[in-house]
């Protein structure tokens, strides 16, 4: 089963997060950079963390798939152009 956990936390390189998979949490930040890139998406004034909650879905299933793929950092980075 898959879920996340934990509350997101705005820092200065983007928004941390952890995502479960399976019985592993891992650490997860996704940039200013691609969150940005979602912002121009949908318009408005939103930010960083407005706009994580407005795609938190999106962004946590681009995490996953990330862990699954065994992609490596601690944090897991996921830049803009997970997004594209």
């Amino acid at each position: 089963m898959n879920k996340t956990s934990t509350e997101p936390l705005v820092a200065d390189e983007g928004v941390r997060f952890t995502v479960e998979v399976g019985f592993t949490d891992r650490e997860c930040l996704v940039s200013k950079n691609a969150l940005a890139h979602l912002r121009r998406t949908k318009g408005g004034q939103m930010d960083f963390l407005e706009t994580y909650r407005a795609y938190e879905d999106q962004i946590h299933s681009v995490a996953r798939r990330l862990v699954v793929a065994g992609v490596s950092g601690s944090p897991l980075v996921l830049g803009a152009a997970y997004f594209a």
